[in-house]
């Protein structure tokens, strides 16, 4: 499993965590040291995670208590920008097919993948966020 970060102006690194993500996993490997760091060199940022419960455990939210979280309902279509971020890479590991790979090498070639998206693609992303909110109301998604 990784975990990372965008904004319209930036992206974080991406960590990898190497065991099962449990809310102290999650503070220790992510929060405590990309999250916190990323959202307060993002002036007005708004913090979206997905509900997942190591996301929403109580350790988790206290180590997030400085940080602006949207409130995400559950069961909410997701509409996630990193989610569309996460198919561009996996288009660009398509490219490169390999047969048999360690997951060193996977590892690898998704970090590659994630530092060769251009921010410009990003913030395209960021440009349609409002049709794609209009688009769910519009169906009553919510």
């Amino acid at each position: 499993m990784v975990l990372e970060e965008i904004s319209y102006d930036s992206t974080s690194i991406l960590v990898v965590i190497p065991s099962i993500l449990t809310a102290n996993v999650c503070v220790r490997l992510v929060i405590e040291p990309v999250v916190l760091p990323f959202m307060s060199s993002s002036q007005g940022g708004v913090f979206q995670q997905d509900n997942a419960r190591p996301h929403t455990a109580a350790v988790t939210q206290r180590a997030l208590q400085c940080v602006d979280i949207l409130l995400w309902p559950a069961r909410s279509p997701d509409l996630s920008l990193i989610e569309h971020v996460w198919d561009m890479i996996g288009q660009q590991m398509q490219r490169h097919p390999q047969s048999a790979i360690t997951i060193a090498d996977l590892i690898d070639q998704v970090q590659q993948a994630w530092n060769s998206i251009p921010l410009n693609d990003i913030r395209h992303l960021y440009g349609k966020m409002h049709a794609r909110l209009q688009a769910c109301i519009r169906n009553r998604r919510f």
